[in-house]
């Protein structure tokens, strides 16, 4: 019974040895998120939105992505990583007024990450163009890459 049982342990740890580092994707190897931050029209400064509501369209219709009433000073937002060369978003300051429309314009670049992880898809050519201005009133591209989730991507104008 005890050789049974130090088998059994032996074969476990085995088993449990043989997993790689790539069997699983956490060290922030996805697709990064567009990062977006506020300021005030008038005077170019920073701001902290008070409540923030956000929805994109990913092909099917906007969908809630962001929502809080409550401090915020910036929000990651996904983009589409189908073949599509721009995502909408809409951006409004209550949940009833999500009716500011930003287009972004991007093209697309694939990059192999591991096996776990599979393929990231990296955004150039990054602009974007406030089509319906109501609560947003006016946007001003950061960068014009997103290849991490580090910089300021957006600023938002209110």
């Amino acid at each position: 019974m005890k050789t049974k049982f130090i088998f059994l342990l032996f074969i476990s740890l085995f088993l449990y040895s043989c997993g790689s580092d790539d069997d699983i994707c956490i060290g922030g190897e996805a697709t990064p998120r567009m990062k977006v931050k506020f300021k005030t029209k008038a005077t170019g400064k920073m701001k902290t939105m008070d409540s923030l509501f956000i929805a994109v369209d990913y092909g099917t219709g906007p969908i809630p992505v962001y929502g809080i009433v409550g401090k915020t000073d910036s929000v990651l937002i996904p983009l589409r990583v189908d073949e599509t060369p721009f995502t909408k978003m809409y951006v409004g300051v209550s949940r009833a007024a999500v009716n500011s429309q930003i287009k972004i314009n991007y093209s697309t670049v694939s990059e192999y990450v591991s096996p776990a992880c599979g393929i990231k898809k990296l955004y150039q050519n990054v602009n974007s163009e406030l089509e319906v201005p109501n609560s947003v009133l006016g946007v001003e591209q950061n960068q014009t890459q997103i290849i991490d989730e580090n910089k300021t991507h957006l600023f938002l104008l209110f």
